[in-house]
């Protein structure tokens, strides 16, 4: 890591804009940063660390970053870093959290909080640093960013502060520690959470393998009580059946001399666990060869049984037979006796087949017979409704009139007078339409007479309401003309009144800025007390909320913790498991990639019980972890964000008292005196004003009269012309109306047209509805006609002389089937019986029959015979099954008691390796108590021991060789840890080891010196071995004599090697003699400044 410029403004002590080139500081290899106490040196490493972390050197909330010199002027934060890391130039930009006043909108003048922001450019290759199109945007984001630089530096903050910033204190602290204290320091920068997770495990796994040993003890007896049991509930399945179906007293040689011998040598008594399985065997054999016994008893039986059985069913199928021949015989003599009626429905089902279709003619016949007769008797009602209606009409045309000689016929009357029965149906038809065409035009002129006579009325009304309106106009033009000159006369005493009202409008004026202006320093006031009152509300909530903040980040914090713990434990046992997964990974023949081995006797087994921990439960884990980590980042950052709303709160209140006082403190106006001389003058102003209106009011009373009065002469006028156009209108629609009635006059009957039309459209439909029915009837009997000729003809071919024989044998569809299936069952079960009585067995039956032999009986002796011998085969079976049972009990005790005890043995196994293996991470195998070194300790002591292999090369050199580091694990007198991390320092003058606590102040500050060193060294290359050139060094110089300290800067200046930087922080004035090259800090009172001194 190379640093090229690092610029700052706005931040913590530094409100102006500060730039640092390394350029020339880089050049000079080693440089001093110096100014008095508090001026700000730390800041620039805080700078730095922000730059590249997001967060200081140290636990400032990044809420504090922002300078309070800065405030005032709302210049924003901000940390820029020009930096080489891995070989790639990047530049950095941040702004930490800030809050400033909003200067525009409602909100103005209340302050709003600006989130964090980041970004991060990368040089192009071969390009120039000084031309901002050179770099390319590669990350915009805080998170974002933060990934860039954690992939690039790879080390975290803590890490990188050790390693950058070496801090002599601390170190002289680490040197003079305990083993336990710098143990604790030690797990800090090398995490071994899951080396300490093994160890308890590896501890809590001994002590479960020395129960479960115990445990297996007790399963033992367990096995042999089942054992015993088993074998007693054989013997007593063992013994052989007597004919009775019980079992005989069991003996030994049932088994065999083999077996019987095994059996007596091993009892219920004497069985062990190194006899067991020999005993289980030998029952197990015992048990094969009486089922073998058993086997050929039960074959026996069976065989027997099945002869019985055979002959048994043979004599049940000829009593079988005999029953059917003897049932068929009688329904053969039942056919014979019924063979005359079945001849007899056979000629009743051919004559009734033979009438079907005549009969359905003549019932065709009938039907349409019926329909002719149905259409006369309509057509006769058509009739009469024609005439009925005719003489109707005819009657309520003349109804109300007197009879004469010389009437005008009416054009209904003329109609029917020449309308005659022989006239064709078409002419009448025509005649019906014209008359109707007639009345609807006289219908159409009557509705006009109508129209005109509304006509009359509505004119007439109009010229009467026209000549009122004309007398009301000339009435209201005489009044109008009296009223405008009353007005006139009115107007005169208004003259003075523009002239009070301008001198009352000027007091007013004056009045009511008065008034204002006290009203307005009393609202300041109030509105002071207001904000007040607001701003100890905002305090109030903003401290609420800080609280429930703190409490959720605590609560998240310690939920990060705990997934942290989770993680490691996992990491821990999967770390415990490894021998169990390697052996999971082993194949017969191929070499163990730890042992190289081809052969696996004893391969390491999972504990019982215990799952292996996959390495996706371990990375689902640590997504676990990560994502509690982040909720807790995020709730701390709502706890800052909390924590700056109540700062910003408390200030509000603090300004807002201020000015509450301030203003409470200025003399002003008493607001009620002025507003009862404002009350005086508006009241005076309203007096004028009064006087003002009353004379516009009658200036426009004025006005209006005359314009009314205008208007008044031009509606007389509009109104004269209107009324004679009216009187025009009304006689034109008096002659239009005469006209028409004259027109009318001899059509127009007692009733109306629409009537009348009605009338005759419902005599058309009649008509009509008429000559249809008449050519229907006329065309149902030439049909009729016709099919009766046909079925004339049909009858002739028939076998019936009539149509009364057709009759007789008619017969409904439900007779004819009945009689198709009383014939059919009939000729069915006749050749059913002589099929039946023609087969083999039957034939056999009749044979015995004719011999005289009588039907056998039904077999009940034989029965129980053969159902004794199944009952023993059965009872056989079930005992067998029983044994079987108890057989398979007995191997699946056995197979348990082997694989018994083959866990038995691994368990004892493991047992002793897992107490050796704990035995061995406490240390109780590594040279007694004075050597005794933990897991733990011996981890961490390789680690600190290559920190003081390279301390220890410093520390000879800046000594001169007089003095070097080495590792002892020799438990230290008097501690209760074990050894590992105790150091030594060697001195060749005396050449005897010392303690770090007898070294001089100067000699400590060389040790420390030299332990800081290499520790920087050993972490950066465990982080990848990244090139971090420039390093800084703070105080502990003053403690140095001229001769040690040109050592100490001899030593400095061989760290430059490679082109390291090295910066010292230093208040010894002798440094800033030595060391030309230096960054000057200076404090004032608006804030601290930096500048570069290079000589």
């Amino acid at each position: 890591m190379i640093l090229h410029r690092l610029e700052f403004e706005a931040f913590m002590a530094y409100p102006d804009r500060q730039t640092i080139d390394f350029g020339d500081l880089n050049a000079a290899g080693v440089f001093l940063l110096n100014g008095p106490t508090g001026a700000g040196k730390t800041t620039i490493l805080d700078a730095i660390c922000y730059a590249l972390y997001g967060g200081t050197t140290g636990d400032r909330d990044p809420a504090q970053l922002y300078s309070t010199y800065a405030a005032r002027s709302n210049t924003p934060p901000r940390v820029f870093l020009d930096l080489t890391l891995q070989g790639r130039r990047l530049r950095i930009n941040r702004t930490p959290v800030y809050s400033h006043p909003i200067t525009r909108g409602k909100r103005a003048g209340q302050m709003t909080v600006k989130a964090a922001t980041a970004t991060v450019e990368e040089l192009l290759p071969g390009g120039n640093p000084g031309d901002d199109k050179a770099w390319k945007p590669i990350a915009s984001q805080v998170k974002e960013v933060n990934a860039v630089i954690a992939e690039r530096i790879h080390l975290n903050r803590e890490q990188f502060l050790k390693v950058v910033l070496l801090a002599q204190g601390q170190f002289a602290q680490f040197l003079k520690s305990k083993p336990v204290e710098r143990k604790e320091l030690l797990k800090k920068m090398f995490p071994v959470d899951h080396i300490e997770a093994m160890y308890a495990e590896l501890l809590e796994e001994a002590k479960q393998a020395r129960q479960d040993v115990a445990n297996d003890e007790q399963a033992l007896d367990g096995y042999l009580n089942r054992a015993r049991s088993g074998m007693e509930a054989l013997r007593e399945s063992l013994a052989p059946l007597t004919p009775e179906g019980e079992a005989a007293e069991a003996s030994p040689a049932d088994g065999g001399p083999e077996t019987a011998e095994a059996t007596d040598t091993i009892t219920p008594e004497t069985v062990a666990a190194e006899t067991l399985d020999a005993w289980l065997a030998s029952g197990v054999e015992e048990a094969r060869t009486a089922s073998a016994r058993d086997g050929r008893e039960q074959s026996r039986l069976a065989g027997e049984a099945d002869r019985h059985a055979q002959t048994l069913n043979e004599r049940l199928q000829l009593r079988k037979d005999w029953g059917e021949y003897e049932q068929l015989i009688a329904r053969r003599e039942r056919l014979v006796e019924e063979q005359e009626p079945h001849e007899a429905r056979v000629k009743e089902l051919a004559d009734a087949r033979a009438a079907a279709p005549l009969t359905a003619r003549y019932t065709q016949l009938r039907v349409e017979e019926q329909d002719i007769e149905e259409q006369r008797a309509r057509q006769a009602e058509y009739a009469g409704a024609l005439k009925t209606a005719c003489e109707s009409l005819l009657r309520a045309l003349r109804a109300g009139e007197d009879p004469a000689e010389d009437t005008v016929p009416y054009p209904e009357e003329e109609l029917f007078a020449t309308r005659t029965a022989e006239e064709p149906a078409e002419a009448r038809s025509r005649h019906l339409d014209a008359t109707l065409t007639a009345l609807r035009a006289l219908h159409k002129r009557d509705d006009q007479l109508a129209q005109e006579e509304r006509t009359v009325r509505q004119t007439q009304t109009r010229s009467e309401q026209l000549a009122q309106k004309v007398e009301s106009a000339a009435q209201n033009l005489e009044t109008l003309g009296a009223r405008a000159r009353e007005i006139q006369e009115n107007l005169k005493a208004y003259e003075k009144a523009e002239e009070e009202h301008a001198l009352a409008l000027r007091g007013a004026e004056d009045a009511e800025k008065a008034h204002r202006e006290a009203q307005q320093a009393q609202q300041n006031i109030d509105a002071a007390r207001r904000a007040v009152t607001e701003a100890e509300k905002e305090a109030e909530r903003a401290l609420g909320t800080r609280q429930k903040a703190q409490k959720r980040w605590e609560e998240a914090a310690r939920a990060a913790i705990e997934a942290t713990d989770a993680f490691r434990s996992l990491q821990a046992q999967r770390l415990a498991q490894a021998s169990s997964l390697l052996a999971r990974e082993l194949t017969e023949g191929e070499p163990c990639p730890v042992c190289g081995s081809a052969e696996h006797p004893n391969p390491a087994r999972a504990r019982e019980g215990e799952s292996l921990v996959e390495q996706t439960d371990l990375d689902a884990a640590k997504t676990r972890e990560d994502r509690a980590h982040e909720a807790s980042r995020a709730r701390e950052e709502e706890k800052e964000k909390a924590t700056l709303a109540y700062h910003r709160a408390s200030e509000a209140l603090a300004r807002a008292r201020s000015q509450s006082e301030t203003l409470a403190a200025q003399e002003r106006t008493d607001p009620e005196q002025s507003a009862r001389q404002l009350a005086q003058a508006r009241e005076r102003v309203q007096q004028t004003t009064t006087r003002l209106a009353e004379r516009d009011a009658l200036r426009k009373r004025q006005a209006q009269a005359e314009a009314e009065q205008k208007a008044a002469e031009e509606t007389r006028s509009t109104l004269h012309d209107a009324l004679t156009e009216a009187q025009a209108l009304h006689r034109e629609s008096l002659e239009r109306r005469d006209a028409l009635a004259r027109e009318l006059a001899p059509s127009k009957a007692h009733i109306p047209f629409a009537q009348r039309i009605e009338a005759l459209e419902n005599y058309r439909a009649l008509a009509q509805r008429e000559e249809q029915g008449s050519l229907l009837l006329n065309r149902a009997a030439e049909e009729h006609s016709k099919h009766l000729v046909e079925v004339q003809g049909l009858l002739q071919e028939s076998p019936f002389a009539d149509s009364a024989g057709v009759i007789a044998a008619e017969r409904t569809e439900a007779q004819i089937l009945a009689l198709e299936k009383a014939v059919n069952d009939y000729e069915l079960e006749s050749a059913r019986v002589n099929e039946s009585l023609g087969r083999k067995a039957l034939v056999e039956v009749a044979a015995r029959v004719a011999a005289g032999e009588q039907a056998p009986d039904d077999q009940q002796e034989l029965r129980g015979r053969i159902e004794e011998l199944r009952q023993r085969v059965q009872h056989l079976v079930r005992r067998e099954g029983e044994r079987e049972g108890i057989v398979r009990s007995l191997q699946a005790l056995r197979s348990e008691f082997v694989a018994f005890r083959e866990r038995t043995a691994e368990r004892y196994d493991r047992a002793e390796m897992l107490g050796a293996l704990a035995a061995a991470a406490r240390g109780d195998t590594l040279g007694g108590y004075t050597h005794q070194v933990d897991l733990v300790s011996y981890v961490l002591g390789g680690e600190f021991e290559r920190i003081l292999d390279v301390a220890d090369k410093h520390l000879q050199r800046m000594s001169d060789g007089r003095y070097g580091m080495k590792l002892s694990d020799h438990r230290a007198k008097g501690s209760r840890s074990g050894g590992g991390l105790n150091l030594n320092i060697t001195d060749t003058w005396t050449g005897e080891p010392r303690d770090a606590a007898s070294l001089s102040g100067g000699e400590s500050f060389l040790a420390s010196l030299a332990l800081a060193l290499g520790l920087a060294e050993v972490v950066q290359s465990n982080n990848g071995g990244i090139e971090l050139d420039t390093l800084f060094i703070d105080e502990g110089f003053g403690t140095l004599d001229s001769e040690t300290l040109d050592t100490v800067m001899n030593t400095i200046e061989s760290l430059r090697e490679n082109g390291r930087t090295i910066g010292l922080i230093s208040h010894v004035e002798e440094m800033k003699n030595r060391i030309p090259t230096q960054i000057v800090v200076e404090k004032g009172q608006r804030g601290s400044s930096v500048r570069v001194n290079s000589y």
